[in-house]
């Protein structure tokens, strides 16, 4: 896809939003660590501001 920027802080809001998609699919609750998006890795630790 040309023209889409990704950046560590739309990794940011995703994180929980992956976390919520997750936790209905599987009907238990899903906490990630990380997460990485096109060699970007966040910590979820890093998220907590």
């Amino acid at each position: 896809m040309e023209g889409f920027e990704i950046s560590e802080d739309k990794i940011h809001k995703l994180i929980p939003i992956v976390e919520s998609i997750l936790s209905k699919k599987y009907g238990k609750k899903i906490a990630l660590r990380d997460l990485t998006v096109n060699s970007i890795t966040v910590n979820k630790r890093d998220c907590a501001k």
